[in-house]
């Protein structure tokens, strides 16, 4: 997913991690999947029921079999406390946006939103959601790992539970690569086996979203907490340094869907793209030709490359009555324990990827995906400035599709950097 920089953070990075490029279409009215009453009392080999009591009304936007085992998940939750009702309803996930802003014009937002971390921020400060950190939140941060746990939090407060793990990955076609590149320089070598074949190694974009992740390979990140990049850190060099060893393995584009294209097309051996697209490489590749690798390793430093974790969180709306948000936060921290999880990641299921520190070793391409995102490198959930972002695009640029040595680049960026006006 891409996207042109403008402020960047929240509002920016989910337009092009979440949804997709096209213009979002006016919501339509929900369809309601499950609206159960209270159900009978379980039978004496379950647990015993609670008299917790209350209404949770849930929106998601998951698949067909996601929302399948959200309401198995539900079942088995309300024969221990039959007291709970349920509605969940289904919004498309380029309506959900819209719709939320609708239902809460109107009085009528659910319990419960699961949306991207990425909207967490806009979602709070438009009073939408309820902010959490005066909730005894440190019994879920206890269960969920600390790479999709830094997706809950901004501005030291928490504002989302994460329920599942996103992220850029290495996709690779089976076909034209048959084997991992453990290192950058395998990267470039096998571009180089493809010469004279019509075929390329790694599209590649090298915008802000997937190229500043890099810097992993470089043993940091580029920017932390929104603040300035600190260019005359040994990290910048060795970021661009990075870029300019890497270009060689393929194509290199900016902020667009070409590198996808290319990939779709199976005339690219490796492809660096959002979880979420998984299905749509799978049925371009056909059945056995995709796969997910291993970030391959800077040869430079020892460390491995990585991309950008997010998650889809758990929002709480604001205002519920007591009741009812008690019921909530039970569920909540039902879906987080670790049997809840493993439902939710079975690959021929929901194939979510879990956030729970204890999961095991995970089947299949959602294995895969849990590996690689655990490499990964958190999405800063802070705001970044479009200042910051386009000069280190700028700079990228001019090292892999101009060929101006890094340190002329460097300077440049170093020198655009402080000529950008205080806040």
């Amino acid at each position: 997913m891409r996207f042109a920089p403008k402020l960047l953070g929240a509002a920016l990075i989910a337009a092009g991690l979440w949804a997709c490029s096209e213009p979002e279409p006016t919501p339509v009215p929900t369809a309601v999947i499950v609206d159960r009453g209270p159900t009978p009392a379980p039978t004496p080999d379950l647990q015993p029921t609670s008299e917790m009591a209350g209404s949770v009304s849930l929106w998601v936007t998951w698949k067909p079999d996601g929302v399948r085992a959200l309401n198995e998940l539900i079942e088995t939750f309300q024969s221990r406390n039959p007291e709970i009702e349920f509605a969940v309803s289904y919004i498309p996930a380029d309506e959900l946006r819209a719709a939320i802003d609708e239902a809460d014009a109107s009085g009528t937002l659910p319990s419960l939103i699961f949306a991207p971390s990425t909207w967490a921020a806009e979602l709070f400060e438009s009073g939408i959601t309820e902010e959490l950190s005066t909730q005894p939140t440190d019994e879920f941060r206890m269960l969920v790992h600390p790479l999709p746990w830094a997706q809950a939090t901004y501005d030291g407060q928490v504002l989302g539970i994460p329920v599942q793990m996103h992220g850029n990955v290495l996709y690779r076609n089976r076909e034209l690569a048959p084997i991992p590149a453990g290192t950058l320089a395998g990267l470039v070598q096998a571009d180089e086996a493809l010469r004279g074949t019509f075929n390329e190694g790694v599209a590649q974009d090298y915008g802000f979203p997937i190229a500043a992740p890099f810097a992993a390979g470089c043993g940091g990140q580029l920017m932390l907490d929104g603040s300035a990049p600190n260019l005359n850190d040994p990290l910048a060099r060795c970021w661009l340094e990075l870029i300019r060893d890497l270009t060689p393995a393929g194509p290199v584009f900016f902020n667009s869907n070409e590198d996808r294209e290319l990939f779709e097309s199976g005339k690219a051996g490796w492809l660096i793209e959002s979880t979420e697209q998984f299905d749509r490489l799978s049925e371009a590749l056909g059945e056995g030709g995709l796969t997910i690798d291993r970030w391959p390793v800077n040869q430079a430093t020892g460390d491995s490359l990585a991309g950008y974790v997010w998650t889809e969180n758990i929002y709480f709306s604001s205002g519920l009555d007591p009741e009812d948000f008690e019921a909530a936060w039970e569920f909540v921290g039902y879906l987080l324990s670790e049997d809840s999880q493993l439902t939710l990641s079975n690959p021929n299921g929901a194939a979510h990827i879990p956030v729970h520190i204890s999961a095991p070793p995970l089947p299949g391409h959602v294995g895969q995906m849990h590996s690689a995102l655990l490499q990964g490198t958190a999405l800063p959930t802070s705001i970044l400035r479009a200042e910051y972002v386009e000069l280190l695009e700028r700079a990228a640029r001019a090292v892999s599709v101009l060929g101006t040595p890094v340190e002329i680049a460097l300077q440049r960026a170093i020198a655009e950097l402080a000529a950008v006006p205080d806040v």
